[in-house]
């Protein structure tokens, strides 16, 4: 990976992640919505987050760390199911639930786009994000993503079952039990290069 990668934004900057930025995550606040336990950056240990760098970054896969103006670490980026013969990516994206809605993650996946369709020379970003979670599909649409699919897939959060928990009724119609597996709709997004001109 080309660790000399920094990019600037209006709010953030950007750089290929380092080793050393695993541990910052792991001081990272946690949710206050049980919705989003499943979001929350995991204790790991040395050889965890070893392990964990190595993953999101072997092959063709890119990890981008994102720090305010200030230096601190606020969130992270990855480029995922990369096709160089298609030139699209999948977007992942990760923020440090007490620095969000600052404009940071907007400001940040903006910044990643720049350099991916006239650096790059890629067409195209695809993303998968919640029904349910609208904060961030308003942030996508914010920077020129479409909805073009949904489709269900299993739901990983042990804390919450919206079929049942009269906390959660208002996101019900998002989910549905499959055999003994709860199952969330996602969202399929995308975004071309004639949406960032």
């Amino acid at each position: 990976m080309d660790d000399k990668i920094i990019l600037w934004g209006n709010k953030v900057s950007v750089r290929s992640m380092r080793k050393e930025d695993v541990e910052k995550m792991l001081h990272w606040s946690l949710h206050d919505d049980l919705l989003f336990y499943d979001y929350n950056f995991p204790y790991m240990d040395i050889e965890e987050r070893q392990q964990w760098f190595e993953l999101k970054t072997k092959g063709l896969k890119r990890c981008f760390s994102v720090f305010d103006m200030q230096g601190q670490m606020v969130g992270y980026m990855s480029l995922r199911n990369v096709s160089r013969l298609f030139k699209r990516a999948e977007l992942g994206i990760v923020f440090d639930p007490g620095e969000l809605s600052k404009g940071y993650g907007s400001d940040a996946v903006t910044t990643l786009l720049k350099w991916y369709f006239k650096e790059l020379g890629y067409r195209k970003m695809i993303l998968t994000v919640a029904a349910y979670n609208e904060r961030a599909i308003k942030s996508y649409k914010k920077v020129g993503c479409q909805k073009y699919a949904q489709q269900f897939g299993e739901f990983m959060n042990p804390k919450v079952n919206p079929l049942v928990d009269e906390d959660f009724k208002h996101i019900k119609k998002y989910f549905r039990k499959k055999g003994n597996k709860l199952e969330v709709l996602y969202y399929k997004m995308q975004i071309s290069t004639l949406s960032t001109e």
